[in-house]
């Protein structure tokens, strides 16, 4: 072979080498996903988790690019991303899905679980599911369950009684129970976008929000703000979601995979954020400051009592029968308070 017929053979492998990783890359399903959080909180790890399940699962053949920090966008940005199938998953809280359907407002009633062992084994449960089908209607699909934890007040006053609230000002998410459980207790209920929540904290915009003590220190409140009282309102569930355009788009061998890997990550999440939540209590009562208040037993009673006129207003709308199913289930659960 002369040098010629050499170059030209080895033009010829090179070309043949290039369309042939172009050919696997076409093959390979490229998605996204999207979701607000930093990258110290368990279910942004969780969500990593996720793409990396899919793409091994799939020996490569699907692959989901995790984007967080809200670099797509905030969250009803992302939510309507994922209606129209521009971005296929999200992880959002389900207090933010409740203006979708009505159902998923179950899990914005205050002090619902009687304990964290109950709300996640219920998470983990195919009524959590079906609580979350009606979304699909809206163009969303739950594939699974995360948690951020229990949800407390964080304010410049100590809260030891609802009546501790009286004209402060607490942001809220912009979700109807989650802002009326405060004008219950004679709160002003300020809706506002989380990216917001610390200057308005660090200005004295507002008082207080209520937040997982995670997110607490992930996003800096605990500079501006002297008090947590640990009265578990939610045990917030964050649920990671697929664009039902992209659901209906795969293949049930890939669809498969994306069921087996979301419940691996939600499992991990599970398992974690907790224990985080926990360091993150201890770091502050070491530190004296924020000051942890944990309430006794009719101290919550009392709270309970003010967040009532939240169930006799909402619990026909959000449905009499699965509430009913939800307190069914956790019947055999000890009352166990928040302890992280």
């Amino acid at each position: 072979m002369n040098r010629k017929s050499i170059v030209k053979a080895l033009v010829s492998g090179a070309l043949f080498v290039a369309m042939a990783a172009g050919m696997a890359a076409a093959d390979v399903r490229q998605m996204s996903l999207g979701h607000t959080g930093q990258d110290m909180n368990i279910f942004s790890k969780a969500a990593k988790m996720f793409g990396e399940l899919v793409e091994k699962e799939s020996a490569g053949s699907m692959k989901v690019n995790v984007i967080g920090a809200g670099a797509l966008g905030n969250n009803r940005e992302g939510i309507e991303q994922v209606q129209m199938g521009v971005t296929d998953f999200w992880v959002i809280s389900t207090g933010l899905l409740a203006p979708f359907s009505k159902a998923v407002a179950i899990y914005d009633l205050p002090y619902l679980f009687k304990s964290a062992e109950a709300g996640i084994a219920f998470f983990n449960s195919d009524l959590a599911l079906e609580v979350a089908k009606p979304l699909e209607e809206k163009g969303i699909k739950a594939v699974g369950y995360m948690t951020q934890g229990w949800r407390h007040i964080h304010s410049n006053k100590p809260i030891r009684t609802p009546e501790d609230l009286k004209g402060l000002k607490i942001r809220t998410m912009s979700t109807p129970i989650h802002m009326e459980l405060f004008k219950a207790m004679n709160a002003n209920a300020i809706p506002m976008d989380f990216s917001e929540v610390f200057t308005a904290l660090q200005q004295g915009v507002i008082d207080g929000g209520e937040n997982p003590f995670e997110n607490i220190k992930a996003q800096g409140f605990y500079k501006v703000q002297k008090y947590i009282t640990m009265d578990g309102h939610v045990l917030d569930p964050m649920v990671l979601v697929v664009s039902k355009k992209t659901w209906d788009s795969l293949k049930d061998d890939q669809k498969a995979i994306v069921m087996k890997a979301a419940k691996a990550a939600c499992a991990w999440d599970q398992e974690n954020v907790l224990a985080a939540n926990r360091k993150v209590m201890e770091e502050f009562k070491a530190a004296g400051t924020p000051e942890i208040i944990e309430l006794t037993a009719g101290q919550r009673a009392a709270f309970r009592t003010a967040a009532q006129k939240v169930y006799d207003d909402h619990i026909k709308e959000i449905g009499e029968e699965m509430f009913k199913k939800v307190m069914d289930f956790q019947k055999d659960f000890k009352e166990v308070p928040p302890q992280n």
